[in-house]
């Protein structure tokens, strides 16, 4: 008798776990993390833009002391 080879079992696998929904599988998921980390990117940006901003006063007005 020929043993099936591992091969020959993976379409039995596949047809069975199709029936099975996967945690983690939101369509939406992908927009919501492409979106968090477009908006964690403008935060620190426009910190960082005005942390410039204050820093640049700061010396503008010590140079006219």
């Amino acid at each position: 008798m020929k043993a099936p080879m591992p091969i020959d079992e993976l379409p039995s696998f596949i047809a069975k776990s199709n029936g099975t929904v996967q945690p983690g599988s939101n369509p939406w998921l992908k927009y919501i993390i492409v979106g968090g980390i477009l908006l964690v990117g403008l935060v620190v940006s426009a910190s960082v833009m005005k942390t410039a901003a204050v820093n640049i006063n700061t010396i503008k007005r010590k140079e006219n002391e």
